[in-house]
C-alpha cells in the first residue's frame, strides 16, 4: 500500500463523484459489497464483508445488486490508475469521497482491505438466511431469514452482521 496512491486516488474520486452527480450509486456500491457480511463465519472470504465480492459473477448479477455494474464500470478507470489498491478499498474509498463531496463529513477511513480473487469468493444467493440476496435486506415479505414484520426482519440482518 503506498499512501500517495491513496491520496491522489482519493482526490481524483472527490472530483469525479462531483462532476458526474454519482454519489448515490457509489454509498450502495460500498453498501451491497459490505451488506453480506456474517460475524458467525470465521473465515475469509466465506464471512463477506467489504472484499470486493461485488465486482464478480455472480454477485453482481443478483437481483439486489442491479444497476450496479454502471458504478463498478465508473471505478475500473480508478483501478487502473491505482492498481495498489484493492477493489475493496476503492469501493468503501468512493463511498466516503461521495458522502463528502455531497456535504457530508470527512471520514476517516483505513485502508488495507483484501479483494476475493475471483468470483467463488461471493456469497450465495441464500448464504446468510435471507431471500436469494446474498444477505441484503429482503424489500418485503416473505422475509427469507422467517421474520414476520420488516422491523424484526431488519434486526435480524443487523445482528448478524454485529
Amino acid at each position: 500500500m503506498v499512501l500517495e496512491e491513496y491520496v491522489n486516488c482519493r482526490a481524483d474520486l472527490l472530483k469525479f463523484i462531483d462532476e458526474n452527480n454519482c454519489a448515490p450509486i457509489m454509498v450502495r456500491l460500498a453498501w451491497h459489497d459490505s451488506g453480506n457480511f456474517d460475524q458467525r463465519i470465521e473465515s475469509f472470504p466465506e464471512r463477506g464483508g467489504a472484499n470486493g465480492s461485488i465486482i464478480h459473477e455472480p454477485e453482481i448479477s443478483y437481483g439486489a445488486n442491479a444497476g450496479l455494474t454502471k458504478a463498478v464500470n465508473f471505478l475500473k478507470p480508478f483501478k487502473q490508475k491505482y492498481p495498489g489498491i484493492s477493489w475493496a478499498d476503492l469501493i468503501q474509498m468512493a463511498s466516503a469521497c461521495a458522502i463528502q463531496a455531497t456535504g457530508g463529513p470527512v471520514l476517516p477511513m483505513r485502508y488495507g482491505r483484501v479483494d476475493v480473487k475471483d468470483g467463488s469468493g461471493c456469497p450465495g444467493r441464500t448464504s446468510r438466511g435471507t431471500a436469494d440476496n446474498a444477505g441484503l435486506p429482503d424489500a418485503m415479505a416473505p422475509f427469507g431469514c422467517g421474520a414476520k414484520d420488516p422491523a424484526t426482519h431488519l434486526r435480524n440482518i443487523f445482528n448478524r452482521m454485529g
